[in-house]
């Protein structure tokens, strides 16, 4: 028997999900995984109607699951302004499916939001997660929503596990396939390592401008902070805050350039194909 554990932790807020799941291992190690990447127009879900109502905000489920009945959710919204927060509340608590919407935290700057759901799903339908976990697919990103369609990407033990989540998934919504293919592994923890290794490598300098940059949203977009601003919480002026910027960027961009590299190919075939 075999058991995997998958924690994810993000700062600012802290988000921690820990997946674990349990099955036997055949002669020679654990099974081979696939990579089941799809989104799906999701019937009778708010995400199949946030676009229509508001068109320039995109969501993130964090997590969905449902007991006896009775769903419970939480999202993270991008372009969220304060004029419109309480309206976007007002609106999934009032949605078919939805019981009640509550504002959990909201940051003007980044227009950003999280909003807690719950809701109760008719017999029609389900939070797509339930039907990813009943099947041992389990997400490797949190969901977005865009355009009226969730978008996942899942791993999967086998072709019969994603054949019947699959089938399932088109009870409930209009599911188009992305990709299913054999993952390599191998490759992406090696990728992993080496932006680990990057990060290890830079400066506590230089460090320290990046973590406030990210903190203040510099890399939002649009961005929450110039150049001009990090300079003034650093005490150090703006030509000294670029180049510890740039250095630390190049390190860890040099370090993710085969995971783009391998991407862009596979984009390539899947357009040839």
């Amino acid at each position: 028997t075999y058991i995997h554990i998958q924690i994810v932790h993000i700062r600012a807020p802290i988000r921690i999900c820990t997946q674990v799941w349990f099955g036997h291992v055949p002669t020679g190690g654990p099974p081979s995984m696939l990579e089941y990447t799809f989104s799906i127009r999701h019937h009778g879900c708010w995400t199949a109607d946030l676009a229509d109502a508001y068109p320039d905000v995109r969501a993130t489920i964090i997590y969905s699951y449902r007991i006896a009945g009775t769903s419970i959710t939480m999202i993270e919204t991008a372009g969220v302004d304060g004029d419109r927060r309480d309206g976007l509340v007002e609106w999934l608590e009032s949605h078919p499916v939805m019981n009640s919407s509550q504002l959990v935290t909201h940051d003007e700057t980044r227009r950003k939001a999280f909003i807690s759901l719950t809701g109760d799903y008719d017999t029609d339908t389900e939070p797509v997660l339930n039907v990813l976990l009943r099947n041992d697919c389990f997400p490797t990103i949190p969901a977005t929503v865009a355009n009226g369609r969730e978008h996942w990407s899942v791993l999967a033990s086998s072709h019969e596990r994603v054949s019947t989540a699959h089938e399932e998934l088109q009870a409930i919504g209009a599911v188009d396939v992305d990709s299913l293919c054999s993952p390599d592994l191998d490759a992406l923890l090696t990728d992993l390592t080496g932006v680990k290794q990057a990060v290890q490598d830079l400066s506590p300098r230089q460090l320290e401008v990046l973590s406030r940059a990210i903190e203040e949203g510099y890399y939002d977009s649009p961005r929450s902070c110039n150049i001009e601003e990090l300079a003034a919480l650093d005490d150090a002026n703006t030509s000294t805050v670029g180049e510890h910027l740039r250095r630390s960027e190049a390190k860890i961009l040099q370090a993710v350039a085969p995971m783009l590299d391998r991407s862009g190919a596979t984009a390539r075939r899947r357009r040839r194909n």
